[in-house]
């Protein structure tokens, strides 16, 4: 039994280009928005910066340290504070897995946020300071680099053919 050829697209659709299959439905990118290959790997950076916080606290924790947004294992800071480093790598991340506009500037500034929380273990605590701002930068780094897989303009359409 064989299957029948697609039927063919209507005229002003544009048509698949060489990688894709004629039924696949194509999504045009918006000006803003990351290529695909960018946008994971902006997603795969904010992960491993989420990733990166978890060890930090549970290295803490074991250890009896106390960063500022932790606070002393006997007093504990309120839970909204110790959540405060997760803030900006969490919706970073929710950013990346949809087709977001302008995420690399989004991702500049929480770089830069965490950098700022990094800042206020600086003193206290220099290595865990250093693996905070060590993240801080990969996210601030890779955000800088994503702005070559940013669409510039919107997409030309193909011109239809008849």
């Amino acid at each position: 039994m064989s299957s029948l050829p697609p039927p063919p697209a209507p005229a002003g659709l544009p048509r698949p280009s060489a990688g894709h299959a004629a039924g696949d439905v194509v999504r045009i990118l918006r000006a803003g928005e990351l290529t695909v290959g960018w946008r994971s790997a902006m997603l795969v950076t904010w992960v491993g910066i989420v990733l990166v916080y978890a060890s930090v606290w549970r290295t803490a924790r074991t250890m009896g340290l106390s960063t500022w947004w932790l606070g002393p294992p006997a007093g504990p800071q309120v839970l909204v504070v110790q959540l405060l480093p997760f803030l900006a790598p969490v919706a970073m991340v929710i950013a990346a897995s949809r087709p977001t506009r302008y995420l690399p500037i989004a991702g500049i500034v929480a770089g830069l946020a965490g950098a700022l929380i990094a800042l206020g273990d600086v003193g206290r605590f220099d290595r865990i300071a250093l693996v905070e701002l060590a993240a801080a930068a990969a996210g601030l780094l890779m955000s800088v680099a994503t702005l070559a897989g940013m669409l510039r303009s919107e997409p030309r359409s193909e011109p239809s053919v008849p």
